[in-house]
């Protein structure tokens, strides 16, 4: 069973695909000045749909649990009105058997650490 687990900050998105507790990739990838613009929900979810098209060969045939630590993505699929972009990454989310659990800032150690090193960078 897969586990992937994600965060975002302003600057950057960081991911790690875990098997059977184990790492076994990771993402990161700093934000285009547009993207730092977005809202901390939409960054929360492009680094889900940017993790899921990193690795989609592995997860778009299994089932794997998602952890961000933000909250309101548990509830992205029961929104009513969503604007063409994040229509278009739901869309996507679709090809996949996934649920979606919550893990606190504080146990989401390697995305948060992967995001943190780039920020660390920008500041030197």
């Amino acid at each position: 069973m897969f586990e992937l687990e994600c965060d975002a900050c302003r600057l950057d998105i960081g991911a790690v695909l875990l098997q059977e507790k184990r790492p076994i990739a990771f993402l990161n990838e700093k934000l285009n000045e547009a993207r730092q613009k977005w809202s901390t929900y939409e960054h929360e979810l492009y680094a889900v749909y940017r993790s899921l098209k990193s690795w989609e060969s592995y997860l778009i045939a299994s089932d794997f649990v998602l952890f961000s630590d933000h909250q309101s993505l548990q509830h992205f699929k029961k929104q009513k009105h969503i604007n063409r972009m994040h229509s278009r990454w739901v869309s996507y989310f679709e090809q996949f058997n996934f649920v979606i659990r919550h893990k606190s800032e504080v146990d989401n150690k390697v995305p948060d650490a992967l995001i943190r090193r780039v920020s660390l960078l920008v500041l030197l």
